[in-house]
């Protein structure tokens, strides 16, 4: 074709004299046919169109079916050619499966591929022999010795190389294991050859890796100067999807207070960046120094935190800082505004963060009804994840004081709770949730807990009395946990913190309680030395104090147990202890023939078995 279009001018053939063209051009001077102006054309074809001599006239001329032809020979002898070669590197021929001393068709084929690599790429062999080295150096069995020649080794061919090599995955976990295997001084070329490529890097799928790899490994100096590199930039860089990554390791790991702050007001505004050396990370601080930019920063801030929900970056410690900063001095209105349903799908990603669970209160305090029940409904199935968790927590607990939606609370967070009472009791902060749901702001929390959870005790959107919303969410939780504990009695025992949260339950649950007792009151009478135990000594004065419920548990106890083995309770000191409560208040229905065994035993006469309680008991029988 480029033959074809180089001599056109040759092979196109001139119009005869006396003879019109196609457009109507040469024609004849004596033509005694005229042409009327407004007359149409008749359409031809060339195939029906007949020359002079009363043959077909053919589409292109002599002369341009020749050079078509040249070019279609030429292309054939290309071929045969390309055949041949192939033929020669051993492409063209077939695997031979008697023949077992050839390599495999995959083998071949990466063999020539790598011929391919090296024709192309001069410095193919030295990436060769890198990924080699790599290979072995990564292994576990290798001697220290031995690893230390191949990372100098590894250096030596990787200097003045790195910036080219950063944005292929394989070759950059080279660069990964010489920062980590590597020492600090022989590194340092590392991170002088990445500085000015740092921020590309913090874009790259892979490159990101190397950047967060150096932070780790690197000296203070090269991190700071890592942190020139990326200040002035830092909020394109946080709204990338792969860069958000390196900032937010950086801020939450590696960040000096001082870097922080700077980080933080750089998301401020232009006015305020300039002063980024007398400000803090808190806005709070910040509205104190210059309280007449309070409405552009905010602005600045709902436009960022906007932009974050939007690409679901809230997963990130500096992002959720920011967000915090915005909910904690915007009015209810702009919270409402924020709480779509992106924020909604996301919150069950920060909610386990400090910053996170602050947001996430907010969201529930002030935003309305409708995005109360999808909030909610979020955290199902991940309820016993949130009780557990330091932070999280917080959330069930701002949740319990503000939904008046009772009945969605229970169906979707008490159930959860309930089934898994097991592990949620194991931990202090659900044994919190617990006790929140038994006794909420009670002396059982501490002041800045319940400091924290007034925040939301002045929004507009609940309405339910805060009295009955508490006796509702009780009256649903009761049963279940008198049924839990009633089963796993003994594993509640076996630890002090979880034996308090037994005297709770006995002390505020609204339902009844007879089954408790009765696995109790068993539990004694299968193991006699229960009774001396510091955990069931605990439970057993809380029950006989608690004026309530000690009535009901005496006359239970008494009906279940024998006289003698109440009597056999004197030989240890907590034992007598727990008889002495029992003729104190007068529990059993069985007084009288209580107080008589125990005149008539011989464990009170017995002088070589004292203790502080059985004396008590001696003195209470004496003046009784």
């Amino acid at each position: 074709h480029y033959f074809i279009q180089s001599n056109l001018s040759k092979m196109v053939p001139k119009a005869k004299a006396g003879k019109a063209g196609r457009y109507g051009k040469n024609k004849p001077k004596d033509s005694s046919k005229k042409v009327t102006t407004g007359a149409k054309r008749k359409k031809t074809s060339f195939s029906k169109k007949k020359d002079h001599q009363g043959g077909k006239k053919s589409l292109v001329s002599k002369e341009v079916l020749a050079a078509l032809k040249e070019c279609k020979k030429e292309k054939e002898e290309k071929r045969e050619e390309n055949k041949v070669k192939v033929k020669n590197e051993g492409k063209g021929k077939k695997r031979k499966l008697s023949d077992s001393n050839e390599s495999s068709g995959p083998l071949k084929k990466k063999a020539l591929k790598n011929v391919r690599k090296a024709n192309e790429n001069i410095e193919f062999s030295n990436l060769m022999k890198i990924k080699k080295i790599w290979e072995k150096c990564r292994e576990n069995d290798v001697d220290a010795s031995s690893r230390a020649g191949m990372i100098s080794e590894l250096q030596t061919l990787m200097q003045g190389k790195i910036a080219t090599l950063m944005f292929k995955h394989d070759l950059a976990r080279v660069v990964q294991l010489l920062l980590r295997l590597g020492k600090n001084k022989d590194n340092n070329f590392i991170a002088d050859e990445l500085l000015p490529h740092i921020r590309e890097l913090s874009k790259s799928k892979y490159g990101k890796f190397t950047v967060t790899c150096l932070l780790k490994y690197s000296t203070k100096e090269s991190r700071n100067m890592i942190f020139k590199t990326l200040s002035g930039h830092l909020v394109k860089l946080t709204l990338h999807s792969e860069a958000v990554n390196v900032i937010d390791t950086f801020y939450n790991d590696y960040a000096t207070s001082k870097q922080r702050c700077e980080m933080v007001t750089e998301f401020y505004g232009r006015d305020l960046y300039i002063y980024r050396d007398l400000l803090s990370e808190h806005f709070s601080k910040v509205i104190e120094l210059y309280p007449d930019k309070k409405d552009k920063v905010l602005d600045e801030l709902m436009k960022i935190t906007q932009t974050f929900i939007e690409k679901g970056l809230t997963g990130h410690i500096i992002v959720q800082h920011l967000m915090l900063q915005y909910f904690l001095h915007c009015d209810e209105e702009a919270i409402q505004e924020m709480v779509t349903d992106k924020l909604i799908e996301q919150a069950i990603n920060f909610v386990h963060t400090k910053e996170g669970s602050q947001i996430t209160m907010r969201c529930l305090w002030h935003c309305k009804a409708k995005e109360r029940k999808q909030l909610i409904r979020t955290f199902k199935g991940h309820v016993k994840e949130m009780c557990i968790n330091e932070n999280s927590y917080m959330v069930l607990l701002a949740l319990f004081d503000c939904v008046d939606d009772t009945v969605l609370v229970k169906k979707t967070i008490i159930s959860e709770i309930i089934e898994n009472l097991d592990t949620i009791t194991m931990s202090q902060f659900g044994r919190n949730v617990i006790n929140y749901l038994l006794a909420p702001r009670s002396k059982l929390f501490h002041p800045l807990i319940i400091d924290s959870l007034k925040g939301g005790d002045d929004n507009k959107i609940s309405r339910k009395d805060k009295a009955v919303r508490q006796e509702e969410l009780l009256s649903y939780s009761s049963p279940g946990l008198v049924d839990n504990f009633k089963d796993n009695i003994e594993s509640l025992l076996s630890e002090n913190a979880r034996t308090l949260l037994i005297n709770n339950v006995v002390n505020h649950v609204n339902c009844d309680i007879s089954p408790l007792f009765l696995s109790i009151i068993k539990l004694l009478d299968a193991d006699k030395d229960q009774i001396e135990s510091l955990t069931m000594h605990i439970v057993m004065r809380n029950i006989l104090d608690n004026t309530t419920h000690r009535t009901e548990f005496g006359s239970l106890l008494t009906e279940n147990l024998t006289i003698d083995s109440i009597v056999q309770w004197v030989n240890c000191n907590r034992g007598a202890f727990t008889v002495l409560r029992l003729l104190e208040h007068k529990l059993t229905s069985k007084h009288e023939e209580l107080v008589e065994a125990l005149r008539n035993s011989d464990l009170m006469n017995n002088s070589e078995v004292e203790s502080v309680g059985k004396t008590k008991l001696s003195e209470f029988l004496e003046n009784n």
